[in-house]
Formats: C-alpha cells, structure tokens, sequence
C-alpha cells in the first residue's frame, strides 16, 4: 500500500490522539522497542526504530506526522532522511515556548529544528501549541485539579497570561492543517479560545473540581527567593509562571478553520475524566 502517512511520537500524549483520527488513512506508528503501544488504536501498523540513530521506517511512505519533541537535536538528522526519501508533505509540532525570554536549554534546539524544515524541500507546516492539557498524561492541569480537589488554597506569585490548549482541538487541528493545502510552507500558533490571567485559570481549574479556591497571592521576589532556598522548584520555574504564554490563532482560524474551546469547556472535561467532578456539559460547536 502507497500514500501512507507515518506518525512519529504516536505513542506520546497528543500523538495517541492524532492516531485515532488518522485510522481510516491507515497511518503507520513509528515506535521504539520501549514504547507503550497500548495507547494506540487497535490494528495501527508498527514499525521499529529510532530519532536517535538508524533510518527511519519510510517504505511506502508519503506524508510524516512528526509529533514528537523538536527539543532533542533529532529533527535536523531526520529532515534529512525525509527529504532523500521524497517525502511530499509534513507536519511537524513545535511549541510556543521558543518564543520565551528566559533561559532554556531547548530554546536553541527547538529554533534550529523548525529552521532545518523550514529549509527543506517538501511541503511542510509547522504548528506552534500552547501548552497542553487534557487527560492524566498532561503534565501540569491534571496535577494542579488533583491539589485542589484536596486542597482549595492555592499561592499565587504574578499573574500572568496563560492560554492553555485541549489536546483533542490540537489533535483536530493537526488534522485539518495537513488536509488544507493554504498551510504548505508556514506556521501556526495554536492555543486556546482566549487567554486567562491565571489566578482566573486556577479559580475555573477549582470549580471544574467543585471547590472555591482560595488564592494567597505571594510576591514574585519572594516566591523566587524561596525557591532556591528549598530546591522544590527552581527559580527559573517560578519565572516561568509569570511570564506571559497568550498567543493570537487567526491564521489558523483563517486557513484551516481552527475553533477551540474555552478553558472552562476543556478543563470540565478533563475533571470528568479524572474523576473528580460530575459529567461536563456538551461542548458547544462554534459557528464556522
């Protein structure tokens, strides 16, 4: 079978999500020996291998859907491969994170890996997400409704803009981005419906778990102090949460029609799943 698309970092959070839609095209799973593959849908073709070394599984191949991490050196090396092999048409994740102005060890790479497809011969997209939050292998969200389920008190140092993303309107919009022909050859910051101050974030993150939050707001300075003094978090960490993360999505509105939910739709679906409140409402579809 020709015109197969490979999914790389299937078996990754969003990854898992963008398999289930792409079953019907029958995409292949690039996965390590290592992988958990019981996230995947059943039936999904696997093949063996590695960003790391070796070339990639690319017989029969046409499109890549490259969701794993650009943060890890790997991406320059399979570009490469990609363009030897006449792959026609990718799409790559990056994350709105290169934008940041304090320090990141990633940052470099991440930058280096969207210039090394933004000077390769296919047709590429690149899309830039927020962070991501959805489900208990969400990183941060999940953590944070788990604390307040607990415990409804939560401190509070800035109080930035945040906009996080719903992995199910990320996966929707990979989707869409590779199916539409106006997203060859540029790239897309991807967030949620708006931005959220985020004592605003943690008031509607304590109500999807049915508690009122008490926020006990704390000075940046000493917040920052107190970090390097107890080595829970870094400085750096602290920093991080004060640092503005809202990011414009009209372009993507524009040329392939992306519409997500709002933080308060996306956040009771994932204190549903969790466990931790009664069943969220139907999302609302947005009049397109």
């Amino acid at each position: 079978m020709t015109d197969r698309i490979l999914l790389v970092g299937a078996t990754g959070f969003l990854g898992s999500f963008v398999a289930a839609r792409l079953m019907e095209r029958h995409p292949v799973a690039l996965v390590r020996p290592s992988s958990e593959t019981s996230v995947l849908p059943r039936g999904m073709e696997l093949r063996r291998g590695s960003l790391n070394g070796g070339p990639l599984p690319l017989d029969g191949i046409s499109t890549v859907v490259y969701c794993a991490s650009m943060g890890f050196g790997h991406v320059p090396r399979s570009v490469r491969q990609l363009e030897q092999r006449r792959i026609s048409r990718a799409l790559f994740i990056s994350t709105t994170a290169v934008f940041t102005t304090l320090p990141s060890a990633s940052r470099t790479p991440r930058l280096e890996a969207e210039a090394a497809v933004e000077r390769s011969s296919m047709d590429w997209t690149i899309l830039r997400p927020t962070m991501i939050y959805g489900t208990a292998r969400d990183r941060n969200i999940s953590r944070l409704l788990r604390f307040l389920k607990r415990i409804p008190v939560f401190p509070l140092c800035g109080n930035a803009l945040w906009q996080p993303i719903y992995v199910e309107d990320l996966a929707d919009a990979v989707v869409a981005a590779l199916d539409s022909s106006d997203t060859v050859k540029k790239v897309y910051n991807v967030a949620g419906a708006q931005p959220l101050r985020f004592a605003d974030l943690v008031r509607t993150a304590g109500r999807a778990v049915e508690r009122n939050v008490t926020l006990i707001r704390v000075p940046l300075a000493a917040a920052v102090l107190a970090a390097g003094l107890t080595r829970v978090v870094t400085p750096e960490q602290i920093c991080r949460l004060a640092e503005d993360k809202a990011f414009s999505y009209a372009d993507a509105a524009r040329d392939f029609l992306f519409a997500p939910r709002s933080f308060a739709e996306g956040v009771a679906c994932e204190a549903e799943a969790l466990g931790l409140a009664r069943r969220a409402p139907p999302r609302v579809e947005p009049r397109r």
